[in-house]
């Protein structure tokens, strides 16, 4: 059985796991990021970057990075005959947005994390974390049997934390969520300098669902395409994504030159 020891236990390599980490080794403290998964891993996402993303990313030292990113200015929605360019507000943030392939965005920050000293276990799937009588987790235990212990956790598993639901965190199912599919399309606009929200969004048979449709220039001749739809009930709204995305595909072909 393997054991590893270390100050801060991150529970999830993604961009907030990888970031907490960062900052936690360049504190002085000896930081192990664990995950299911080995990097570079994809993920399922719009790949948008708001300001706010932009701010956290530049003052990690990723502004070179984002550099070689293609530049937004706001949001163009659309819908019911109408069409609005929502820019970015600025202020304390910038006044621009970004966009960038999750596989790549969250390979690049776990790469900020290890340059600031953070090491990193990927396929550790963690299996058992229980706090112990003072209501901390000191010791967590992979699937493989290995044991790491620890004097702090930062859980950083997802929306669906695997390790918030051994600790008794409760996923509220009984509001509002969503279901979503994106794919990566050529398009001769991938360098439009706004990201695009359709929010009239409309099935095969033209119904009006709860959801939208978006595409998100990423440059170099790539667009991210993606549908999403509401669902208020216990569970998602009964909708065909893989369908839904090829109509929603066929309807901006001609506008994107996809």
């Amino acid at each position: 059985m393997n054991s590893l020891d270390t100050d801060v236990l991150v529970i999830g390599g993604g961009p907030t796991g990888a970031s907490a980490a960062a900052w936690c080794a360049r504190a002085g403290l000896d930081v192990l990021i664990v995950d299911s998964r080995d990097f570079p891993r994809d993920k399922a996402c719009g790949d948008g970057l708001t300001p706010r993303a932009i701010a956290e990313m530049s003052r990690l030292g990723m502004a070179d990075w984002l550099a070689d990113r293609p530049t937004n200015w706001g949001l163009r929605a659309a819908g019911f005959g109408q069409t609005w360019h929502l820019p970015w507000p600025g202020g304390s943030m910038p006044a621009h947005g970004s966009a960038a392939p999750r596989w790549e965005l969250d390979a690049a920050v776990l790469a900020v994390a290890r340059a600031s000293g953070a090491r990193f276990a990927g396929g550790l799937k963690i299996a058992q974390a229980k706090p112990d009588t003072s209501g901390r987790v000191r010791e967590v235990i992979a699937a493989d049997g290995t044991v790491v212990t620890c004097r702090r956790v930062v859980v950083a598993d997802g929306a669906r934390s695997t390790v918030g639901r051994m600790l008794r965190r409760t996923w509220h199912q009984d509001t509002v969520y969503g279901v979503a599919a994106r794919a990566y399309v050529d398009s001769d606009r991938a360098d439009d300098p706004w990201i695009s929200s359709h929010l009239e969004l409309r099935g095969a048979e033209g119904e009006l669902l709860s959801g939208y449709g978006w595409i998100f220039p990423l440059g170099n001749g790539r667009v991210n395409l993606g549908v999403g739809t509401l669902a208020t009930d216990r569970r998602p709204a009964d909708v065909n994504l893989r369908k839904l995305i090829d109509t929603y595909h066929r309807g901006q072909t001609e506008d994107w030159q996809l």
